[in-house]
């Protein structure tokens, strides 16, 4: 269902929450306040998705300014995971510069974006350096409770504009001539660990911010970038709050622990929460109607953040021809989604990776087996409907050839079992075809693994260099490399992106 309350049980669609032992309403002399909070989360992309049929961040503005003219209390909050992982992110400006999250930060300063958490992979950005630039160019403020800078011997908090990003952020409106404060307590899970970010513990330190907002705020709610179960957990063990607006995963869902609704929003802006609250000051019980609402086709588009998308398009378009890709060439449509999102590509196979080794299998066959690390596919989302060249872009931004070598079984295995067992959760965890685990057994092509055998294996040049944790004992072995293949009378560039955009152009 893509519009609905977030506990359909209740038919009112209505949830009322309290600082006192009671939930029910009492008799009070001041007016409800009432304002309106739209969130999003985990959003990599600034246009439509699947032919232009759902997502956009104008579209997300539309809605925006729709709402705005509702209620002037209302503000747009980000739950994290937006300046990275996209293939936009990892070409270059005429500078030189990576553009690295850029097209984002002027996408939803144009959008009018109020608040953002960090999330995982704000991380993958390269330096403090980097990151902090991106933040002095956000018009929006970031908030977090546990994640810190580590610059040199010292920790410190991130910067943003010369102030250190807070723990909480505070929106103050005004309404019937009252002022009113609203407490926005961000954290993110300790996932990503450059050099450059350290973490405290979740718990501690979100309990000790919103301690310290509740003082200050008349209201406070959570913006939350952790796992679904980090999130009932953290709800259990700090209770109270209406509401934790959540990212990280990429399928939208809600939970209820004790007082607090938790949220999170389809990834990419397919949908968004709004969340509309009733706050009554004298009794400080808050009433709370929460919606999933989708971004298509029907939703209006701001033409201010219009403007900007159809810049960075253009930009990114003539990129991509320089390349020599059709970035809107559309492949096929999918009657099942792919699955590309991170937390199921490095623990488990999955039919996008599959899709990808049966690719490379059938621009170079012939190998006993086809594995690539995880860590190349970086799309952390799903592809469903029609697939464009561009999805195949974002979903493989690093690109790279594949190679052919030659082992014998007993290293075989060990490269199987590293990728299945040492390097899973990480970028190492192999994608495989044709090499399944039955037992403590490996099978391969069909047959029980001999160590004595001598087997063909085509994987990625990147890891045949040993470039990939826990495998670097691939650069002992010399390999096979072709500039491009001929398959099925067709010439094809030794690409991963190229074989996956010319087989899936085929099915």
């Amino acid at each position: 269902m893509l519009k609905h309350s977030i506990f359909s049980l209740l038919v009112s669609g209505l949830l009322l929450f309290s600082c006192d032992t009671t939930n029910t309403l009492s008799t009070t002399n001041t007016s409800p306040v009432e304002f309106v909070v739209l969130q999003i989360n985990d959003v990599y992309e600034i246009a439509p998705l699947e032919g232009g049929k759902v997502g956009g961040l104008a579209r997300v503005a539309g809605l925006l300014r729709q709402l705005e003219a509702e209620n002037p209390n209302t503000i747009a909050v980000l739950a994290g995971d937006f300046l990275s992982p996209s293939f936009m992110g990892t070409l270059k400006l005429d500078n030189g510069e990576r553009i690295a999250g850029l097209q984002m930060v002027e996408a939803l300063n144009a959008m009018g974006l109020d608040y953002a958490t960090f999330g995982n992979h704000e991380f993958d950005l390269k330096n403090a350096e980097l990151l902090e630039k991106r933040l002095d160019q956000s018009e929006f403020e970031y908030m977090t409770t546990n994640a810190y800078c580590v610059d040199g011997e010292q920790q410190r908090p991130f910067q943003q504009n010369g102030v250190s990003v807070p723990e909480f952020s505070t929106f103050t409106f005004e309404q019937n001539g009252a002022t009113y404060k609203l407490g926005i307590v961000g954290v993110v899970l300790p996932f990503a660990k450059p050099p450059y970010v350290g973490y405290k513990d979740v718990e501690a330190t979100f309990a000790a911010a919103v301690k310290t907002a509740r003082q200050e705020t008349d209201l406070v709610i959570g913006l939350t970038h952790l796992s679904v179960d980090g999130d009932v957990a953290l709800a259990a063990a700090v209770p109270g709050l209406p509401l934790f607006m959540g990212g990280h995963e990429h399928e939208n869902l809600s939970r209820y622990v004790g007082q607090t609704a938790i949220t999170k929003a389809d990834a990419n802006a397919k949908t968004v929460y709004i969340h509309r609250f009733t706050y009554y000051p004298d009794s400080k019980v808050t009433q709370l109607f929460s919606e999933l609402v989708p971004i298509d086709e029907s939703t209006p588009e701001d033409p201010v953040t219009a403007a900007v998308v159809d810049k960075w398009q253009a930009k990114i378009g003539d990129l991509i021809s320089q390349m020599g890709y059709d970035a809107s060439a559309e492949l096929t449509t999918l009657a099942t989604p792919l699955n590309g999102t991170e937390a199921a590509t490095r623990t488990s196979q999955t039919n996008y990776g599959l899709l990808t080794n049966q690719a490379i299998a059938k621009a170079w066959p012939g190998a006993d087996v086809y594995a690539f690390n995880s860590g190349s596919l970086r799309l952390d989302d799903n592809l469903s409907g029609a697939v464009t060249a561009y999805d195949v872009l974002r979903s493989f931004p690093y690109g790279g050839p594949v190679v052919r070598m030659s082992m014998k079984g007993d290293q075989l295995a060990r490269l199987l079992n590293t990728g299945e067992t040492t390097n899973r959760g990480e970028g190492g965890y192999l994608q495989r075809y044709q090499a399944e685990k039955k037992g403590d057994k490996w099978i391969v092509n069909g047959n029980p693994l001999d160590s004595t055998n001598t087997y063909v294996v085509v994987l990625p040049e990147f890891m045949a260099k040993g470039f990939e944790a826990n495998l670097d004992f691939l650069s002992e072995y010399t390999y096979d490399k072709l500039e491009e293949f001929t398959a099925s009378g067709e010439t094809v560039k030794n690409d991963i992106r190229d074989m996956v955009i010319w087989y899936m152009g085929g099915i």
